[in-house]
């Protein structure tokens, strides 16, 4: 019984240190490298306006996408940081709704994601370590493709982002992560829009307002 008692109790350490090792105490002036795919999703409407006139129920939808987002962060305490946030662009495909829905595509934007934030990370000494984060987002659009609307010409955009994460702890370094931003931005648009009467300058207001969702590994150093 003893040794049984004996044997018990060192499993019982061994448990707790593994536990223990696993954890990720950060220290002022340490990093952080988070990457893995990325899901927008859109919360989009749009005002569209032809040859200076704006279209009665006229607005505009944003079809999800998926791609590669990339996250460095560094502590500035134990519990707050400061990261950026950078995706590999993706190509948003802009669809006519309301009264335009049967117009179709409207055009396409590849736009490059940024968003730096403040985060804070909450003490707990479980492997599980959740963080919320506050920052702004900055929307460039690097490159405009045509459609129904011609010459198409999309603004760079800005807004503000709210941030919720949480990583799971698999080593003093690794860890697996899930978070989510949500960002309130606009942008605004202009190109030709094919009429009967032939070629006229139609102009957009399109809010984005999308929730990126985000998972992958996290490296700390």
């Amino acid at each position: 019984m003893k040794i049984s008692r004996n044997a018990l109790a060192c499993t019982v350490a061994l448990l707790a240190c593994s536990t223990c090792g696993a954890l990720h105490a950060e220290e002022a002036g340490s990093w952080f490298i988070r990457g893995g795919l990325a899901y927008a999703d859109f919360h989009a409407s749009a005002t569209v306006a032809i040859g200076g006139q704006q279209v009665p129920g006229g607005s505009a939808t944003v079809h999800h996408n998926i791609g590669f987002a990339f996250e460095t962060g560094y502590f500035l305490t134990p519990d707050w940081s400061v990261a950026l946030t950078l995706g590999l662009p993706p190509t948003a495909k802009i669809y006519g709704a309301g009264s335009l829905a049967s117009a179709g595509k409207l055009a396409e934007a590849t736009y490059g994601p940024a968003v730096l934030a403040l985060q804070y990370h909450l003490p707990t000494r479980s492997r599980f370590q959740p963080y919320l984060g506050l920052g702004v987002n900055y929307t460039l659009i690097t490159r405009n493709h045509d459609a129904a609307i011609h010459h198409v010409h999309v603004d760079n955009g800005t807004g503000v982002a709210l941030q919720a994460g949480i990583e799971y702890s698999i080593s003093p370094r690794l860890a697996l992560f899930i978070d989510a931003k949500k960002i309130w931005v606009g942008v605004d648009a202009r190109g030709l829009a094919e009429t009967p009467a032939g070629l006229i300058p139609a102009t957009s207001h399109v809010t984005l307002n999308p929730v990126i969702w985000n998972t992958g590994v996290s490296f700390h150093f």
